[in-house]
C-alpha cells in the first residue's frame, strides 16, 4: 500500500518536472508543481465523470515531460549535488529527522479531526467510491452544512492517493499530507537557494518546518497548510519575477495562485492580496491582469458547476454576500486573527522577524510587495467574518487560527529573502 502511494507521488513528481521546465521553475519546486497539477486536473475531471487513476497519472507525467523536452527547457533542470556547508548539513539532517519521526505518526493517526472526516475526507471518500463528483451528494441540500462550495483540489488529491493505495484508508491518508509538506519545503528551498545564502536558507527552513502550527495542522488533514504552501510558492515566484525586472508575464505566480484558489475558498483572498501587492510594487497592470485571469480560468469550471446546481457559498465573499452582516466586529476579528499569528505556540517569531526584515529592506520592491501582501491578506481575511452569514464569534473560534496560515507562510518564506536585500530606491522595475 505504501509502495503504491510512493509510486503515485513519483509520477506526480515526474509531471512536476515537466511543468517546472515549461514554466521555468526551479527544480526544487517540481514536486509541489506536480502535486498542484494533479490536484487541478483531477478536480476538474471529477466534474465531468472522469476518474483520475493510474492511467491519468502516467499520461500526465508523460505529456508533461514531453512538453518540457519539446520546449528545450527540460535539460536546463539539472539536479546538482547540493553544497550544504557547515550550516546546511545539520539543518538538512534536522529536516530529515523531522520527516522520519513524523512518518509513523502520520501513518497511524485516525481521521478524527472534525473537518477532516466530515468535509474533506467525506468528499474524498465519495470521489474514491463514485469516481466523480456525483451531484446527488456534492450538490445535495442535506449536505450543505459541510461547505459544498469549497473547491475539490484537496479531496481529489486524497482520492487519487486512495486509488493508488487500493482504497480509502482513513489513517494512511495522512501520509499524503506529510508528502505535501515535504514538497512545499523543497519548493521554498528551490527558490531561496537562487538568491539567499545557505547559512540563512537552511536554518530558516528548519524554523518553518518545525513550527508547531505547520506540523500540527498538516496532521489534521485539513486544507489550510496545502493552501499555505501554494501561496508561499506563489509569493516566492512573485518575488523572483520582481527581481528580474517584472518583465514578461508572471506565469509561475499565476500557476501557484490557480492551485491555491482551487484548494480552499480563502485562496481567492490570498490571490487578490498577492495581485494587489504585485500591482503596488511593480505597477505592471498587464502582468497582474494576466495572473488574475489565470486564477479565474482555473476556478471557472467549478463556478459553472456550482451555479448549474444552485450551490451557494456561506463562507466567503460572493455577489450575494457583500452585505456587511456584522458591523463593528472588524477590529475584534483582526485582533483574534493576530493572536495566534504572534503566539509562540503556533508560529514562533515568524511575523515579528518578517516585520524586522521588511524594515531592513525598506524601499526595495520586494519589501513593498511583502508588506502589502501580508497587510492586505489579513484585512481580506478579517472581512470574511464581517460579511459571513454565520455567527461570527463561533466561526472565528474554529477557523481563525487556520485561515492565517497562507499569510504567515508567505511572510516566512520572504523573510530570508528580505534579509539579503539591499535598499534601493522605489521606481519602475
Amino acid at each position: 500500500m505504501i509502495a503504491r502511494l510512493l509510486l503515485a507521488n513519483l509520477l506526480e513528481l515526474g509531471a512536476g518536472i515537466g511543468i517546472a521546465a515549461f514554466l521555468r521553475l526551479p527544480f526544487g519546486a517540481s514536486y509541489l508543481a506536480g502535486i498542484g497539477l494533479t490536484g487541478v486536473l483531477s478536480a476538474h475531471l471529477a466534474l465531468v465523470h472522469v476518474t483520475y487513476g493510474w492511467l491519468a497519472l502516467a499520461v500526465a507525467c508523460a505529456v508533461s515531460l514531453g512538453l518540457g523536452y519539446r520546449t528545450g527547457r527540460l535539460p536546463a533542470l539539472q539536479l546538482r549535488r547540493p553544497r550544504l556547508g557547515l550550516i546546511g548539513w545539520p539543518a538538512c539532517v534536522a529536516l530529515l529527522i523531522l520527516t522520519v519521526h513524523a512518518w509513523p505518526v502520520f501513518r497511524s493517526k485516525p481521521l478524527d479531526n472534525y473537518d477532516a472526516w466530515a468535509m474533506w475526507g467525506m468528499k474524498a471518500k465519495a470521489l474514491t467510491i463514485f469516481g466523480w463528483a456525483d451531484p446527488h451528494l456534492f450538490a445535495a441540500s442535506s449536505a450543505a452544512p459541510l461547505h459544498l462550495d469549497y473547491p475539490l483540489l484537496v479531496p481529489s488529491l486524497e482520492a487519487v492517493t486512495a486509488r493508488a493505495m487500493g482504497g480509502f484508508n482513513p489513517e494512511a491518508i495522512h501520509l499524503q499530507f506529510l508528502l505535501i509538506g515535504v514538497a512545499g519545503i523543497a519548493a521554498f528551498h528551490g527558490y531561496l537557494r537562487q538568491t539567499v545564502s545557505r547559512r540563512l536558507t537552511w536554518p530558516w527552513l528548519v524554523v518553518l518546518g518545525a513550527a508547531p502550527a505547520f506540523v500540527g495542522q498538516l496532521l489534521t488533514a485539513y486544507a489550510d497548510i496545502p493552501l499555505a504552501l501554494f501561496v508561499g510558492a506563489a509569493v516566492l515566484a512573485s518575488a523572483a519575477w520582481i527581481a528580474q525586472g517584472a518583465g514578461g508575464l508572471p506565469i509561475a505566480p499565476a500557476f501557484f495562485l490557480a492551485c491555491a484558489a482551487l484548494t480552499k475558498n480563502e485562496g481567492v483572498v490570498y490571490a487578490a492580496a498577492l495581485l494587489i501587492a504585485l500591482l503596488v510594487a511593480t505597477r505592471r497592470l498587464r502582468g497582474v491582469v494576466f495572473a488574475g485571469l489565470c486564477v479565474e480560468a482555473s476556478l471557472l469550471p467549478w463556478q459553472i458547476w456550482l451555479a448549474a446546481r444552485h450551490v451557494h457559498s456561506d463562507t466567503l465573499l460572493t455577489v450575494h454576500s457583500l452585505e456587511v452582516r456584522h458591523p463593528g466586529i472588524a477590529p475584534l476579528a483582526l485582533h483574534a486573527l493576530l493572536r495566534p499569528a504572534l503566539s509562540l505556540d503556533s508560529w514562533p517569531l515568524i511575523l515579528p522577524l518578517f516585520g524586522i526584515a521588511v524594515l531592513l529592506a525598506r524601499a526595495t520592491h520586494v519589501a513593498v510587495f511583502g508588506a502589502t501582501f501580508v497587510v492586505v491578506a489579513f484585512l481580506g481575511l478579517d472581512w470574511i467574518y464581517v460579511v459571513s452569514p454565520l455567527e461570527w464569534s463561533n466561526y472565528l473560534s474554529y477557523s481563525g487560527d487556520r485561515v492565517i496560515d497562507g499569510a504567515l507562510v508567505g511572510a516566512a518564506v520572504l523573510t530570508p529573502l528580505l534579509a539579503t536585500q539591499r535598499a534601493s530606491r522605489i521606481g519602475t522595475p
